[in-house]
């Protein structure tokens, strides 16, 4: 039993690393953004943009695994003074860093899913009483999908859900920012 799982593992190994290609790029795009959980802070979607580097591991035929490094630029308005926090539009940075596992569903069409942590860039220009960050690092989830143009060109959709507050404020609301973002993605690897 042993020497046969061992001997399935070793040829699943050696295809895996036969069959795997690396594909890496440039990303572009825009991005609305909402906020859902708070009261405070407006639900409109705010529209802005992002861009970025992305790594593509072709792992078997119909699977593959996409990481990120991409900035996104987040717009939301708090429409309610706040633990000092005043009104208005507040403009924010992230870093974000997504891992999307992907399924080829058809030879031009990827669909994906996985986590994203989110790091502010601006967090210290935001202030609350007691001199405590507004804003902070957050987690979302994402579902993506890619539409293959050329060999070297796709279109990407993708929808990005927070599951952890991007908010320090006691109101005992918990915020959570919502994000829509499209764009390209252009390989530096294929022609």
């Amino acid at each position: 039993m042993r020497k046969t799982l061992a001997l399935l593992t070793l040829t699943a190994l050696f295809n895996f690393s036969a069959v795997a290609q690396i594909d890496i790029g440039t990303k572009l795009g825009a991005v609305t953004t909402n906020v859902s959980g708070n009261s405070n802070f407006s639900d409109k979607n705010r529209l802005s943009y992002q861009f970025g580097l992305y790594l593509n591991f072709d792992a078997l035929p119909l699977f593959s695994v996409q990481t990120e490094i991409m900035y996104n630029r987040t717009r939301v308005q708090n429409t309610e003074v706040v633990d000092g926090l005043k009104t208005g539009m507040k403009g924010m940075g992230y870093w974000s860093l997504p891992v999307l596992f992907q399924v080829k569903a058809l030879p031009f069409l990827r669909l994906g899913a996985g986590p994203q942590l989110n790091f502010h860039t601006n967090r210290y220009k935001y202030r609350l009483n007691g001199d405590q960050e507004a804003f902070k690092n957050f987690m979302s989830v994402v579902l993506d999908a890619q539409v293959k143009v050329s060999s070297s060109l796709r279109l990407y959709l993708r929808m990005n859900r927070g599951i952890q507050r991007f908010e320090n404020i006691s109101d005992g609301q918990h915020g959570k920012i919502n994000r829509w973002e499209f764009g390209i993605q252009r390989s530096f690897m294929k022609k």
